[in-house]
């Protein structure tokens, strides 16, 4: 009797979640890489510390808050890199802060000028004449608290800054200007006016307008009264690198977002680079086929010498080594041969080999050979030496057998 069994259906072998996420768990992970990366880089941009004097710079020797102070008084600031952008946005009824100005040239200076915008320039120091004649740099002590020393109302309003650095001397009576807060003698700021009639201030020091020191004594009112005089404010930070006018560097030109992406693709190619690279296991130990023989050795070591000419080094070698062959021979310890072992040491082989004890001390102690001869020489005469020197059993003849009849 015959019995008739189906085959079990046959299913699609589907692949289950698990070889998905096997397959696809660490692409995702690189993925989640990135755009951590991204979010953090973000952050980082946000919140980083941009520059001196930048007004959106959030670190010390930023002025983000000098700007915020300003914008809630209604200045509208225009912030600029380049001198061309500088020149194009004032006018006449503008504020120009120059916050490096000693990297402007002397044309750069001039057309600055001639948009009869009024000039505040920190820490001049090279072209100081150029802006305005009369009135010339000075080192002064490092910026600290002063008083004002002088009638001009921003500066009573504001009481003690800090200033110092840099003073201006001379005269700017002709221009009807102000010099205030004096220290060493000199102005730290300096009001005048250029020979076209507009107005030009010099601060020795940008510690009044950085985040640093601005709630410092009356810093921020010295600059809010100094920068917040007109409606617009033209924020001018030469490029430090490159001088005002030359062109920006192709890097500088790029939008922020390309920057970030390349540093991003950059980062995924490494990660990528180190998933497909071939791991790599734990060091492994193989025995070498090789024995190096210790005459070899000490053949390269005396052709090094050789080529080397060091005979004296060589010749050092030879009798330290014979020495303490010969007073293991003595009973002497190899640690206390000084000079009167040597000598006990050169005592105890002449009465052994029944030669000089001059010669013998010539021989371990004695000059430098003067040529690779008498290296040699010195070399087989060592060597015969140790061999006298050597005491020999009762009974034993020179060639080691014993002379008696077996």
């Amino acid at each position: 009797m015959s019995t008739t069994t189906t085959a079990p259906e046959s299913r699609p072998l589907d692949p289950t979640g698990a070889d998905v996420w096997r397959r696809w768990r660490r692409p995702l992970a690189v993925v989640v890489l990135l755009l951590l990366t991204a979010v953090i880089l973000g952050i980082v941009q946000s919140r980083a510390g941009r520059g001196y004097l930048d007004p959106e710079g959030v670190d010390n020797p930023g002025a983000r808050a000098l700007a915020r102070l300003l914008a809630d008084q209604g200045v509208d600031i225009t912030p600029v890199r380049a001198g061309a952008d500088a020149v194009a946005a004032a006018g006449p009824h503008d504020t120009v802060l120059v916050t490096v100005p000693d990297l402007l040239t002397s044309g750069q200076i001039d057309r600055l000028i001639d948009t009869g915008a009024r000039l505040v320039l920190v820490a001049p120091e090279l072209r100081v004449p150029d802006y305005a004649p009369g009135l010339s740099a000075v080192l002064v002590d490092e910026p600290g608290s002063v008083e004002p020393g002088c009638e001009l109302p921003v500066a009573e309003r504001a009481g003690s800054v800090r200033l110092g650095g840099l003073g201006y001397s001379g005269d700017v009576s002709r221009s009807e200007g102000a010099t205030c807060y004096p220290v060493d003698g000199e102005p730290s700021l300096a009001v005048t006016a250029t020979e076209a009639g507009s107005q030009v201030v010099l601060l020795g020091t940008a510690d009044p307008l950085t985040n640093e020191h601005l709630d410092d004594d009356g810093n921020a009112a010295l600059a809010l009264g100094l920068l917040g005089q007109t409606e617009r404010l033209v924020w001018y930070r030469p490029i430090p690198e490159q001088g005002a006018d030359a062109p920006a560097a192709f890097t500088d030109q790029l939008p922020g977002w390309v920057r970030a992406g390349a540093w991003q693709l950059a980062i995924a190619a490494l990660l990528a680079a180190a998933w497909r690279a071939r791991r790599l296991g734990r060091l492994v130990t193989e025995p070498l086929p090789v024995v190096v023989r210790a005459s070899e050795t000490t053949e390269g070591r005396a052709r090094l010498y050789r080529r080397g000419r060091s005979r004296e080094h060589a010749a050092m070698l030879l009798r330290t080594a014979a020495i303490r062959r010969l007073a293991a021979t003595a009973h002497l310890h190899a640690g206390e041969l000084g000079p009167d072992a040597v000598d006990t040491l050169v005592t105890t082989l002449a009465t052994r080999t029944g030669r000089p004890a001059v010669k013998i001390a010539a021989l371990l102690t004695g000059p430098p050979p003067a040529d690779d001869a008498a290296l040699v020489r010195l070399a087989d005469d060592l060597d015969a030496l140790e061999n006298a020197g050597v005491p020999r059993a009762t009974g034993t003849s020179p060639t080691g057998k014993d002379p008696r009849p077996s």
